[in-house]
């Protein structure tokens, strides 16, 4: 007989073991149901299967909005301002000072803080400091900031005051993403993710710019051969609403350990992964199902029919994880998309182990074309505020104390 091991209300069995649901009260309207799941290790991969629940009031993460800055409330001075609210990458300088990423600018963007604009540098071309489609940035051991600029195949190294210090080859030769994380490691080399043959891969990279390691992570997913070509005007403009929304995407996030945590756009099914593709932990769930309603099978009627393609020749589903974020202590933060096509400010919380704790709105959303910043339980972004433009804001994750 296995003996149930009960952790912080979470009932946890050894392999095919029985559950027992199991209830907290602590008294009046305050009670909540504890989250229920049961660990199973299966060909050495452990299996958490989450059956839903809340955490206890007491227990709620709580969002506490420091500031935001910017949208219709930007200066008129547009060097003060961010341009676009897509596509951005922000981070945490060694300062304290904000650092914003913007793709379409091709600068990176200073502030303070308190969010006031400082400065910006970086320009347009392709000589020492300047930017042609600038995809990802981190701060080095020696606080300097490398920024990797897509079409010139460069990192840009600036000090911390952003003056322009030089520059190293960068062997990415094709981006799954226009916007993804760059990591330094202790050991001095920078890590960062590239596209090729099907694959999402890790080049790691000295600071010479020498390519160390290439190892496979995670297999993309491909298109449709329905979806392979190119529909002419104008079906291709109501079609791009099935093959934006409702095409299975891949999603993913580094975690600190150098692991990652996968998911398919579709399920609620978190996967974790070496470095080298193989599986360490899925975590499934059943409390929140995607299933497509009438208004999604309307929307997807008409677009593969004004495009010419059977339903039967595609793979749809409906969106239901609209990014992954792995926090400092190996949270998982899951975006949860309720309306189709539109990003969300409610999260999934998982701890380290895979375990569901429970539901946090940040109050603003986090694009999956944005990359925020997470600096222990702070978040700093760029999203969009009215008529979409941007808008920089700074929250922090307040926790109970037993979950510090």
């Amino acid at each position: 007989m296995v003996e149930p091991n009960i952790r912080f209300g979470r009932t946890v069995t050894g392999i095919g073991a029985a559950l027992a649901l199991l209830t907290i009260a602590c008294g009046g309207d305050d009670a909540r149901m504890r989250a229920v799941a049961t660990v199973d290790t299966i060909g050495g991969v452990v299996v958490v299967r989450n059956e839903g629940a809340h955490w206890h009031e007491s227990e709620r993460w709580q969002v506490v909005e420091e500031f935001r800055v910017g949208g219709s409330e930007w200066g008129e001075n547009p060097d003060e301002e961010l341009s676009y609210s897509n596509n951005t990458t922000v981070t945490l300088g060694p300062n304290g000072q904000i650092f914003v990423l913007e793709f379409a600018a091709d600068r990176v963007t200073v502030f303070d803080g308190e969010g006031e604009f400082v400065r910006s540098f970086g320009r347009r071309g392709e000589g020492p400091g300047e930017f042609s489609w600038p995809m990802a940035m981190t701060w080095d051991g020696a606080d300097r900031l490398w920024v990797g600029a897509g079409q010139v195949g460069r990192y840009h190294v600036f000090d911390s005051a952003g003056v322009f210090q030089k520059s190293v080859a960068r062997p990415v030769h094709a981006a799954a993403s226009l916007q993804h994380p760059l990591v330094w490691e202790d050991a001095g080399s920078v890590v960062e993710e590239a596209a090729g043959e099907g694959v999402v891969l890790y080049l790691r990279t000295d600071t010479l710019g020498n390519l160390i390691d290439t190892a496979a992570v995670i297999r993309m997913l491909e298109r449709p051969p329905a979806l392979q070509y190119l529909l002419p005007p104008p079906t291709w403009k109501s079609f791009r609403l099935v093959d934006g929304h409702y095409v299975p995407r891949l999603r993913w996030s580094r975690a600190p350990d150098g692991t990652i945590w996968s998911a398919i756009s579709g399920e609620l099914r978190l996967v974790q992964t070496t470095p080298d593709g193989d599986t360490l932990r899925i975590i499934e769930t059943s409390h929140r199902p995607a299933a497509l309603d009438a208004a999604d099978r309307a929307v997807i009627a008409e677009g593969l029919a004004e495009a010419g393609i059977s339903r039967d020749d595609v793979e749809l589903v409906r969106p239901l994880v609209g990014a992954i974020h792995v926090m400092d202590d190996g949270h998982i933060l899951v975006e949860i998309i309720e309306r189709v096509g539109e990003t969300s400010s409610i999260f999934d919380v998982f701890d380290p182990e895979g375990f569901f704790m429970g539901t946090i709105d940040l109050g603003f959303s986090l694009p999956g074309r944005n990359v925020p910043s997470f600096v222990g339980d702070t978040i700093i972004a760029v999203t969009p505020g009215d008529l979409d433009l941007p808008v920089l804001v700074r929250a922090t994750i307040r926790r109970p104390p037993s979950d510090r």
